[in-house]
C-alpha cells in the first residue's frame, strides 16, 4: 500500500472500515489493531473514525465478557481459591481476557504470572489494565493461545499452577478439555494444580412455557419444518421466573483436572430424575465449579441476577408428571458438545 493510499485509509471512515474488516476476516487481528491505533492517532476527536475503530475493536468479541466481569460470586470464588492456593507458585492464566485473574494471582503472592490471550486486541488491553493497576513488572501477557506456548521458551521450564476461566454455558464449548489436557502434558510441572480443579454438568427436569418454537401457525401457515434450522437447545437467564424445576438435580458428568490425568474427551451417562409432579417440558442444565471444599460456584435456576452463565434447556415431550415418577435421561458429550435426551 502506497503512503497516499495508507493516508486515505486512515482518514476515510468507509475505507478504514473496509480494510479493517478485511484484516479481521483474514485473521489479521494484530494488523487490524495496528490500523485502529494509527487511525485514532491521526484523527483525534473525529466521531466517525472513533466509531469505526470501536466496530473493529468489538468484532466477534463476545458480550458475555461484561456480564462475567460483573459476576461478583464468580470473582469472589476465584479470588478465595487463588489467595489460598497460589502464593509462591508459577502461574499460567489461560484466556486472560481483561487480566483480572492474573492480577489476583500476582496480588496473592504468585512467584510469577504468565497470562495468555489469543486475541491480540484483548491482550493489548489486558497489558494496559495490568500496567494501570501496578502489575506490569509481575505479569507477562503473551498474545497467543495456550497450545502455541512452549514450556522452555515461554514458561521458563513450566508452571505449577494453571488458572482458567474458559468455561461455557454447557461447560465445554470453549475448548476447555483440550486446552487443559495440553497444558498438563506440555506446560506444567509434575506437581501442578488447577484452579478450579473440579467441575460438573448438572441437570434436572423442568417446565417452561416457551420451550417449543412457535412456528406451527404463522399468519395461518405451518412453518414448523423451519425449526430444524434453529438450535435444539435454548438458553435463558438463571433467574427467569418462568422456569420451574420439577426434580432434584443430578450430575450428568463430573470432571477433575490434576497433574496426573485428564478427563476423557467423550463419554456417556444415564441418570434417573425423580419428578416432584406437575408439567415437564425440558431438561434444564447448568454448571458447577468447585474451587475448594467450601468454595463452590453454580448457576442453577433461581440464582440471583449477578450470575453470568446461562441455563440451557433441552426440550422433551411436554406432559404432566406424577410426584415420584422416575424419568430416565441419557447424556453424551464429545469434546465441546453436550447432549441430553429422555431415554
Amino acid at each position: 500500500m502506497t503512503d497516499r493510499a495508507a493516508h486515505t485509509t486512515l482518514n476515510d471512515p468507509a475505507q478504514l472500515l473496509q480494510r479493517g474488516s478485511e484484516l479481521l476476516a483474514e485473521r489479521g487481528r494484530a494488523m487490524a489493531l495496528q490500523l485502529v491505533e494509527r487511525a485514532r492517532a491521526a484523527n483525534t476527536g473525529d466521531p466517525r473514525i472513533e466509531q469505526v475503530c470501536r466496530i473493529l475493536e468489538t468484532h466477534r468479541v463476545p458480550r458475555f465478557h461484561a456480564k462475567m466481569l460483573e459476576d461478583a460470586r464468580r470473582n469472589r470464588a476465584y479470588r478465595t481459591a487463588i489467595e489460598a492456593l497460589v502464593p509462591g507458585r508459577r502461574v499460567l492464566d489461560i484466556g486472560t481476557g481483561s487480566g483480572l485473574l492474573a492480577m489476583m494471582a500476582a496480588r496473592a503472592g504468585a512467584a510469577s504470572v504468565i497470562a495468555c490471550e489469543q486475541d491480540p486486541r484483548l491482550a493489548a488491553t489486558a497489558r494496559e489494565i495490568i500496567a494501570r493497576n501496578g502489575f506490569a513488572d509481575r505479569i507477562t501477557v503473551i498474545d497467543r493461545p495456550s497450545f502455541q506456548l512452549e514450556r522452555g521458551r515461554d514458561l521458563s521450564g513450566g508452571v505449577d499452577c494453571v488458572i482458567s476461566e474458559i468455561f461455557s454455558d454447557n461447560l465445554l464449548s470453549e475448548g476447555v478439555l483440550t486446552a487443559l489436557a495440553h497444558a498438563r502434558a506440555e506446560l506444567c510441572t509434575a506437581d501442578a494444580i488447577f484452579i478450579p480443579e473440579h467441575a460438573s454438568i448438572e441437570i434436572a427436569l423442568a417446565s417452561h412455557p416457551d420451550i417449543d418454537p412457535p412456528l406451527a401457525d404463522v399468519e395461518g401457515l405451518d412453518l414448523s419444518p423451519f425449526a430444524r434450522h434453529f438450535p435444539l437447545v435454548q438458553t435463558i437467564r438463571c433467574n427467569n421466573p418462568r422456569l420451574h424445576l420439577r426434580s432434584e438435580p443430578q450430575s450428568a458428568f463430573g470432571y477433575r483436572w490434576t497433574a496426573q490425568a485428564d478427563p476423557a474427551l467423550s463419554a456417556d451417562s444415564a441418570v434417573e430424575l425423580i419428578s416432584s409432579g406437575g408439567e415437564i417440558s425440558a431438561i434444564a442444565q447448568w454448571i458447577e465449579l468447585r474451587f475448594l471444599p467450601d468454595v463452590i460456584y453454580a448457576n442453577g435456576p433461581g440464582s440471583e441476577d449477578e450470575i453470568s452463565w446461562l441455563n440451557r434447556l433441552t426440550p422433551i415431550t411436554r406432559r404432566g408428571s406424577q410426584a415420584g415418577e422416575a424419568i430416565r435421561v441419557k447424556n453424551w458429550y464429545c469434546d465441546e458438545h453436550v447432549m441430553h435426551w429422555e431415554a
